[in-house]
């Protein structure tokens, strides 16, 4: 039996191109480098083509979410109340914008570490950009609902942006917290995380939308494909969806007024 062909920036670019991205877009993703198949050269390449298809002209942003600058009792498996805890309280590392690593995967780390790449200033759930309105879309980051208003989740909102959920589902879609932030009956609960303020190690208590994304998410995605409201192809070996982001937003907030 012969193995799969591996893929490259050559055929990731005709795939992208295929699903419709094209130069001048303002492009969010979510991606995971294993359900793209083998890729000569990585995460890299996964990147290079990103960036060549939107040429010089368009905007490439990806999440940059670092959930270990959350307290250690909010872990996934957590930390129990003890010696341990408190001890990680103390030790543990707060956010800084250009080391911390995020948690997003293989794709969204190189380019966090692409030079000149920006990122926002939130301590679990900032976005990385690059291109003419990475500044824009990285300037501000509010701090309580880090998805919603003030943040760059709604400045992707508001210029037109499109995500590209490359190889993973509709609950790893930053857009759809958004969209739930807008809606009367969303979700909180509060958290609490560690970041520097005036030089000094801070935690920060502070609300935030639920992070039960498997309940209703895959149902408002499903939905929203179902309406024909996205595309969807395969990037590689990946099955992947690409769609505007205001499409998206209006669609899921109906949901949510009616469903939550």
């Amino acid at each position: 039996m012969t193995d799969r062909p591996s893929q490259t920036a050559e055929t990731l670019r005709r795939d992208l191109t295929g699903i419709g991205l094209a130069p001048g877009l303002t492009v969010m993703v979510h991606a995971s480098l294993s359900r793209v198949g083998r890729v000569r050269g990585g995460a890299g390449t996964v990147v290079e083509a990103l960036t060549d298809v939107l040429e010089d002209s368009g905007t490439l942003a990806m999440p940059a979410a670092s959930p270990a600058c959350h307290d250690p009792s909010e872990w996934i498996p957590p930390i129990a109340p003890g010696p341990e805890l408190d001890e990680l309280r103390v030790t543990m590392p707060a956010f800084d914008r250009g080391t911390t690593p995020t948690a997003m995967g293989a794709i969204a780390e190189t380019f966090r570490t692409l030079p000149g790449t920006l990122r926002s200033a939130h301590p679990t759930s900032s976005v990385c950009a690059r291109g003419p309105l990475a500044e824009t879309i990285t300037r501000h980051h509010a701090l309580e609902f880090s998805e919603g208003a003030g943040t760059p989740f709604e400045v992707l909102y508001e210029i037109a942006s499109h995500v590209l959920l490359l190889g993973v589902g509709f609950n790893r879609c930053t857009a759809l917290h958004f969209a739930e932030s807008r809606s009367t009956r969303r979700r909180t609960i509060r958290r609490r995380s560690l970041m520097m303020r005036d030089r000094e190690r801070t935690w920060i208590d502070m609300p935030e939308m639920d992070d039960d994304n498997d309940t209703h998410f895959p149902r408002v995605g499903a939905q929203f494909v179902a309406a024909g409201h996205a595309y969807e192809g395969n990037i590689g070996e990946a099955s992947s969806i690409f769609c505007p982001v205001r499409d998206l937003v209006h669609f899921a907030t109906d949901y949510f007024d009616r469903e939550l």
